[in-house]
């Protein structure tokens, strides 16, 4: 009995914790609840995305992020590495993984020349 009872709140707080975790990331990271909100509604998923870019690209995927603003909101913007070491970015549409280059994004440009 007393090791359930050990268990049981054990488990919660990990759970508690994790929550807590989770919430902080976002937080510390900038993502609104809106941003998380649309993200869990959207289709697909990440790694649908990612594969899906890699796979139209021929590319590896550097990193990806769920668009929450602009013209792209709802879309995953995935990082492609080439083997030439180039680097593009790529929108996935998660409601039928396709993909297409990204415009320019003037502020990431300027960004890598610093």
């Amino acid at each position: 009995m007393k090791r359930n009872a050990i268990l049981t709140l054990g488990t919660g707080a990990l759970i508690s914790l994790g929550l807590l975790g989770g919430a902080a990331s976002m937080a510390s990271a900038g993502t609104s609840a809106t941003e998380a909100q649309a993200f869990l509604t959207a289709p697909g998923s990440l790694s649908a995305a990612v594969s899906a870019a890699e796979k139209s690209t021929g590319g590896k995927a550097m990193s990806a992020d769920f668009e929450e603003d602009g013209a792209n909101t709802g879309m995953y913007d995935v990082e492609i590495v080439m083997s030439d070491g180039t680097v593009s970015d790529h929108l996935v549409n998660p409601a039928d993984n396709s993909v297409k280059a990204a415009p320019a994004d003037k502020d990431h440009e300027e960004n890598e020349n610093d």
